[in-house]
């Protein structure tokens, strides 16, 4: 077994917050091996320390007053529904932010249990991978839960399926959510031909 694939075991046996703290390393580029170490994650004893990053510096901010942090906040979320979206095969058309925080992600009609990956899927980024920049986890998702209630018929086994398949999809494709997010915070629209890659 590689190293790497030890240090995945080891990053899944994790407390959320450790979780938090190795991904914060990770997004900034390193592998997992030296994000464990550099987190500290592994040091039950010990407090984590978080990266000194932008991203570090967004967290300490006010997230109601801070207009960059709202529309990368918007921004992270629709990439999230639309990476999850490609990801399960599902054209997505349009994505688009506004300056107020609200936006959209328009795709082809799909199955109710993709929907409902797709519909869970910004809550799972926020709010488990990105907790450390958006500490409120992901706001406006009133649209999102009603389309997870209409699609899982409210069963809370049905929910949970739903966090997992978004859970699984968004690790494998981090990269892509933030490359996605960066562009849309930059254009506030981007616009999908065909089913070519995020």
């Amino acid at each position: 077994m590689s190293s790497e694939q030890t240090a995945w075991e080891m990053y899944a046996k994790l407390s959320a917050r450790d979780r938090r703290a190795v991904d914060a390393w990770r997004d900034l580029g390193n592998d997992m091996v030296t994000s464990l170490l550099n987190s500290n994650a592994l040091r039950s004893a010990a407090p984590t320390r978080f990266p000194v990053d932008d991203t570090a510096d967004w967290a300490r901010r006010s997230l109601g007053t801070d207009p960059a942090l709202v529309r990368q906040e918007a921004a992270e979320h629709e990439a999230a529904h639309a990476v999850a979206a490609r990801a399960l095969g599902v054209h997505v058309r349009e994505v688009t932010i506004a300056e107020d925080g609200s936006g959209a992600t328009v795709y082809e009609e799909t199955s109710r249990e993709a929907e409902a990956v797709i519909a869970v899927a910004p809550q799972v980024w926020l709010g488990e991978f990105r907790a450390l920049v958006f500490p409120a986890g992901s706001r406006g998702c009133s649209g999102d839960n009603r389309t997870l209630a209409r699609s899982t018929g409210a069963d809370a086994y049905n929910v949970d399926q739903a966090r997992r398949r978004a859970r699984l999809i968004l690790g494998e494709r981090r990269g892509e959510v933030l490359a996605l997010a960066r562009q849309l915070a930059q254009d506030g629209r981007v616009t999908f031909a065909g089913g070519g890659r995020v």
